[in-house]
C-alpha cells in the first residue's frame, strides 16, 4: 500500500519491522522500489531474495530486468537472463520483452535480437521494441525488415510506436520515399492530430531536407505544438543552413510564454547565429541561457556549441573564458576551440591546444586531424606537418578521406608538390575534393597543363561532376595557357554543366576574359548575369575594364554599382582607384579616395595609396606624389605612414622612369635599396632610369650587384601564339 502511494521510507520500514519475511514481501518490497525507480534497491532486494531461496514473481523479473538495463549492468542483466531461460520464463512474453528492451538500453542489439529470435510467441510489443532500437542505433534497414517480417508474420495491426520508429528510420536513412507512404497511411487512419507522430513526421522531412513539407505539418496539422515539435524543425533549418528561418523560428518561439526553451532548443539554434557572425544576438543566447538556470560547464553539448558560436564571430578572448569553465571537455570542445583559433588566423596556437589535448587524455578524431592539417598548412610548418602525417598512420586516420585531402592539401601549402602528388595517388576512392585539391594546387603553381590533365583524368577515371570549385581552376588553367580560345571552351562547359548561374564560376570566368583583352565578352557575361550579380561582380568588371584602358567605363559602372544598391568596399576602391591610374583620370581618382573615407568610412590601406601615388606619377605629377608620401596627406584625408612601404616608393620610381625625372627618382631608389635591398626589379629600375640620361657610370654601379653575384636577376619568361 504505501509503495503504490510512493511512500517508500514508510514502506521500507514496514518491512523492516516485519519478524518473518516470506517471498511475497520480498517480491511486494522489489516491486514498489521498481516502480518509484530506485533502481540500485531492486537490484540489492532481488539479489537477497535469491539468497534465502525465495522465487521471483513475474513482476519481480520484469522490474529487475528494467533495472539492469537502467543502470547498464550488463552482467547483471545477463545473470538474470540465465535465471529466466533455465526456469522457462522465456515464454512468457512480457518477460521476453522486457529482456529486449534492457539489451537495446545497453546498446546491445544482438543479444536483443536473439531473445526475440528465441521467442515462441511474440505481441506487437516485441515487435516494436526491435524496430524502434533499430531505428534508434541507425540501423535503419534492420528497422525496416522487421516491419516486413512482422506483416508477414501475423494479423498484427502496427500502432503509434511502430509509425514513431520507422519515421525515426527513414529520418535517419533518407528514405523520403517510404517515409510519404507512412504520410499517407497516417492520413488515411486519422493520426496525424497526434502530437507525437506529427513531430516524427516534421523530424523525418526535415532530415530528409523536404522542409517546406515540414512547415506545412507544423503549421497545419499540428493544433497544439510541444517543445520537441518547436526543436525539431528549429534542428531541420539549422542543419540544411536555413540559418535566417531557424533564427525566425526560435524568436517566434519564445513568444509563447507557455513553452520555455531548453538546451537541445538553444543547441540547434546558436550554430545559426553563429553562421551569420551575429556576435550580439551570441551574447544575447548566451544571457538567455545563465538567465534559463542551463549549465553550460555541465552540459557538453551545449556548452560546445557556444564556444563554436564565439569563435565563428571572431570573439577568441569569450570562447576561451568559456572553454576554461568546462568542466571536462570532449573531443567536440577541444575541436570547436582549435577550430576557432583557425578561422581568426591564429593557427600557431591551435597547434599548442593540440598538444594541451593529448595531454588532457582525450582522443582526437578525424576532424581534429584535418583541422590540425591546416594550421600547419597555413603556417607553412612542414616539420609539424609530416609529424602529423605520422601520427595519421599510426592511429589509422588515413582510412578517413577527409584526412587524406587534408594531407594533400598540407603538402601543397607547404610546397611539397611532390610529395602531395604522391598522397594524392595514394588514395584509392577519391571524391571531388580530393581531386579539387590537387587541381588548384597546380594551378597555384603555375603548372597549368598538369591542371588541365588531372581534370581531365579525373572525367575519365572517376566520372565526377566538375562542381564551381573545379570549373574556377579550370578557367584559370585554361585561360592561362590557351588564352581566350581557352575562356571559350572553359564557358562551353560551364553551360553543359549547368554552372551558368554560379556567380563565382561567373565571376572567375568575366576576370579570364578581361586580363585576356577580351572586354567585350566579359561585359557580355557581366550583363547576362542579372540577379546572380554580388558586389564581387562589380569589383571584377570595374577592375577588367581598368586594366583594358577603359577606365571612364569603370567609373560610369561604379556608378551604376550604387544606383542598384550596392555597397562598394575597400577591394572596389582599389579597382576604381587603378582604372583611374590606368587612365589618366586624376580628378575622378582623387574624388573617389575622398568618397572613400568620407561617404563609406573605409579607411585608406596602402594599396589604395599605392594606387594614388601611380595615379600622379603616371599624370608627370612627380613632385605631388612625393609630396603625398612625405606628408601623408591628400585631400586633407589622414593616412598611415607611407614612408617604410617599398611599394609606395617603388610605384614613384617607376613614374619617374617613366618621366625621366632623375631627382625624383635617385631619392625613390636610395630609399628603395634601404627598404627592399633584395629587390631585383628595383636595382633595374634604378639602372635603367640612369640609363635613359646616359649616367653609364651611375647605371653600372646600380647593376654591380648582379655582377658581382649578390644579387640574381630571375629571367623574363615569353610566350609566342601559334
Amino acid at each position: 500500500m504505501y509503495m503504490r502511494f510512493r511512500k517508500v521510507q514508510d514502506g521500507y520500514k514496514v518491512f523492516e519491522q516485519m519478524p518473518d519475511r516470506d517471498g511475497h514481501s520480498f517480491n511486494s518490497l522489489v516491486c514498489g522500489f521498481g516502480s518509484n525507480g530506485l533502481y540500485r534497491e531492486v537490484l540489492v532486494f532481488f539479489e537477497k531474495m535469491l539468497e534465502l531461496d525465495f522465487f521471483p514473481c513475474w513482476n519481480s523479473i520484469s522490474h529487475t530486468i528494467t533495472a539492469c538495463g537502467e543502470l547498464g549492468s550488463i552482467e547483471k542483466g545477463r545473470l538474470i537472463h540465465d535465471l529466466v531461460t533455465r526456469n522457462g520464463f522465456l515464454n512468457h512474453v512480457p518477460t521476453a520483452n522486457a529482456l529486449i528492451s534492457m539489451y537495446t538500453k545497453m546498446n546491445r542489439l544482438d543479444l536483443g535480437r536473439s531473445v526475440f529470435d528465441q521467442m515462441r510467441d511474440r505481441d506487437l510489443v516485441s515487435w516494436n521494441s526491435l524496430i524502434t532500437a533499430y531505428a534508434r542505433n541507425g540501423n535503419s534497414s534492420n528497422a525496416f525488415d522487421m516491419y516486413i517480417f512482422m506483416k508477414k508474420d501475423g494479423n498484427f495491426i502496427p500502432n503509434r510506436i511502430t509509425f514513431l520508429g520507422l519515421l525515426l528510420a527513414c529520418g535517419q536513412s533518407m528514405n523520403l520515399a517510404l517515409g510519404k507512404c507512412i504520410h499517407g497511411k497516417l492520413i488515411c487512419m486519422g493520426q496525424l492530430s497526434d502530437l507525437c507522430l506529427g513531430t516524427a513526421l516534421i523530424d523525418m522531412y526535415s532530415k530528409c531536407g523536404r522542409l517546406v513539407s515540414a512547415r506545412i505539418i507544423f503549421d497545419e496539422d499540428l493544433s497544439v505544438k510541444s517543445l520537441v515539435s518547436w526543436n525539431s524543425l528549429i534542428a531541420g533549418y539549422s542543419k540544411s543552413a536555413y540559418h535566417y528561418e531557424a533564427m525566425k523560428l526560435f524568436e517566434e518561439m519564445t513568444c509563447d510564454l507557455n513553452l520555455k526553451p531548453d538546451s537541445i532548443t538553444f543547441a540547434n539554434t546558436i550554430p545559426s547565429y553563429a553562421s551569420l557572425k551575429d556576435k550580439g544576438k551570441v551574447q544575447l543566447i548566451h544571457a538567455v541561457i545563465v538567465k534559463s538556470g542551463l549549465d553550460l560547464t555541465g552540459d557538453i553539448v551545449l556548452g560546445t556549441s557556444m564556444i563554436d558560436a564565439y569563435g565563428k564571430c571572431s570573439d577568441l578572448k569569450a570562447a576561451v573564458s568559456l572553454f576554461n569553465t568546462i568542466d571536462r571537455p570532449n573531443t567536440a570542445t577541444w575541436n570547436a576551440i582549435i577550430g576557432g583559433h583557425n578561422l581568426n588566423q591564429h593557427a600557431e596556437i591551435g597547434i599548442l591546444l593540440f598538444r594541451q589535448m593529448l595531454l588532457s587524455k582525450v582522443s582526437p578524431d578525424s576532424i581534429t586531424m584535418v583541422m590540425l592539417l591546416q594550421s600547419c598548412g597555413e603556417l607553412e610548418f612542414l616539420k609539424q606537418g609530416i609529424t602529423v602525417h605520422g601520427y595519421c598512420v599510426a592511429k589509422g586516420f588515413l582510412d578517413h578521406l577527409p584526412v587524406g585531402n587534408a594531407i594533400v592539401d598540407m603538402y601543397l601549402k607547404c610546397g611539397c608538390l611532390r610529395t602531395s602528388e604522391m598522397v594524392f595517388i595514394s588514395i584509392s576512392l577519391k571524391n571531388i575534393v580530393t581531386w579539387n585539391t590537387m587541381i588548384n594546387g597546380y594551378v597555384k603553381y603555375r603548372y597549368f597543363s598538369r591542371a588541365l590533365r588531372t581534370f581531365h583524368q579525373m572525367l575519365v577515371e572517376n566520372q565526377y561532376r566538375p562542381d564551381s570549385v573545379t570549373m574556377i581552376s579550370y578557367i584559370q588553367a585554361s585561360s592561362a595557357i590557351m588564352e581566350n580560345r581557352g575562356c571559350g571552351i572553359a564557358h562551353g562547359y560551364i553551360l553543359k554543366l549547368g554552372l551558368d548561374l554560379q556567380t563565382l564560376v561567373l565571376n572567375s570566368l568575366i576576370d579570364a576574359y578581361a586580363k585576356n583583352g577580351s572586354i567585350e565578352n566579359a561585359r557580355d557575361l557581366f550583363n547576362q548575369m542579372g540577379h546572380a550579380r554580388d558586389r564581387s561582380s562589380w569589383n571584377v568588371i570595374i577592375a577588367g575594364c581598368g586594366m583594358n584602358g577603359q577606365g571612364r567605363e569603370a567609373c560610369n559602372l561604379f556608378s551604376q554599382m550604387e544606383k542598384d544598391g550596392y555597397k562598394p568596399n575597400f577591394i572596389t576602391f582599389t579597382s576604381i582607384l587603378s582604372s583611374c591610374s590606368h587612365s589618366g583620370l586624376i580628378q575622378e581618382g582623387c574624388h573617389y579616395f575622398y568618397m572613400m573615407a568620407t561617404k563609406y568610412n573605409i579607411k585608406p590601406s596602402l594599396e589604395h595609396w599605392t594606387c594614388v601615388v601611380d595615379m600622379l606619377g603616371r599624370a608627370g605629377r612627380l613632385e605631388e606624389a612625393l609630396r603625398l608620401i612625405e606628408n601623408r596627406v591628400c585631400q586633407n584625408i589622414n593616412g598611415p605612414d607611407l614612408s617604410d612601404c617599398d611599394a609606395i616608393w617603388g610605384a614613384l620610381l617607376s613614374a619617374c622612369r617613366m618621366n625621366m625625372d632623375v631627382e625624383t627618382g635617385v631619392c625613390a631608389g636610395e630609399r628603395l635599396l634601404k627598404l627592399a635591398p633584395d629587390n631585383c626589379g628595383y636595382h633595374s629600375l634604378l639602372s635603367n632610369l640612369y640609363s635613359s640620361i646616359k649616367q653609364w657610370d651611375e647605371a653600372a654601379k646600380t647593376r654591380r650587384v648582379f655582377e658581382e653575384g649578390l644579387l640574381i636577376k630571375k629571367p623574363g619568361l615569353s610566350t609566342v601564339k601559334l
